[in-house]
């Protein structure tokens, strides 16, 4: 969503839900700091090669969410 120019009516009110909407970029982020934490400490993952990979996997798509989600929020009140 692009916010207009910085002097137009409203732009304070988008940038700031923009800047919102980056910060929720921290629960997928949190989750995949989590599944990376389990991947690698939790003894049931650690011996197990499978569930440990689907582990990374998850952990990868949730950062992957979180960088998306991060990108999208910031760059238009930019």
């Amino acid at each position: 969503m692009f916010c207009g120019d910085p002097g137009s009516e409203g732009y304070a009110t988008c940038a700031t839900q923009s800047q919102l909407f980056a910060l929720a970029s921290a629960v997928p982020a949190l989750l995949g700091l989590a599944l990376l934490v389990a991947a690698f400490t939790a003894p049931s993952v650690r011996g197990d090669r499978l569930l440990r990979t689907r582990a990374l996997t998850y952990s990868l798509i949730a950062w992957g969410i979180a960088v998306g989600t991060y990108v999208m929020g910031g760059l238009p009140s930019l």
